[in-house]
C-alpha cells in the first residue's frame, strides 16, 4: 500500500511539473510570436495604398499613378453572393464559431496524414535505375 501511495505522489508530482512545463512553453511561445505583432490601435486606423487617378476637367480618366494597383472597397460595396463564395471556399462554419474552429481543426488532424502520404508518394521521383541496368547495354 505505501508503495502505491509514493508511486501514485511520484505521478502526481510529474504531471504537475510537465503541466507547468507546458504552460511555461506556450506562454514563451505567446510572447515570442506576438512582440512583434503592431499595436492594435494601428489596425483601426488603417488607410491602404490606393492609386492616384487623375482627371480631365471633363471628367475623363487621364491615368493612374501608383505602386500597387488597389481600389478602395467598403464591404458593403461587395455583393452578398462574393461573400458567401469566400466563405464557402474558406470557412463554412464561419457564423457558427468565435473565430477558432475547434471541430475543424481536429478534423484536419485526423485528415491530414491521410491526405499527405498519398501525395508525397505521388510527388516522390522515381526510383533511379540501379547501376546493373545501367551497366548491362
Amino acid at each position: 500500500m505505501r508503495l502505491l501511495v509514493r508511486f501514485l505522489g511520484f505521478l502526481f508530482a510529474a504531471g504537475t511539473v510537465l503541466f507547468l512545463v507546458g504552460v511555461a512553453g506556450v506562454a514563451g511561445a505567446i510572447w515570442h510570436f506576438s512582440k512583434d505583432l503592431p499595436d492594435y490601435s494601428q489596425l483601426q486606423d488603417y488607410e491602404p495604398p490606393v492609386m492616384t487617378r487623375v482627371h480631365a476637367s471633363d471628367g475623363a480618366l487621364l491615368g493612374e499613378y501608383s505602386k500597387e494597383r488597389r481600389l478602395y472597397l467598403p464591404i458593403q460595396a461587395v455583393p452578398k453572393l462574393v461573400i458567401n463564395a469566400f466563405l464557402a471556399a474558406e470557412d463554412k462554419n464561419f457564423y457558427e464559431h468565435g473565430g477558432i474552429d475547434f471541430s475543424g481543426m481536429a478534423r484536419a488532424a485526423v485528415l491530414m496524414p491521410r491526405i499527405t502520404a498519398p501525395t508525397a508518394a505521388r510527388r516522390a521521383p522515381p526510383p533511379s535505375p540501379s547501376r546493373s541496368r545501367k551497366t548491362s547495354c
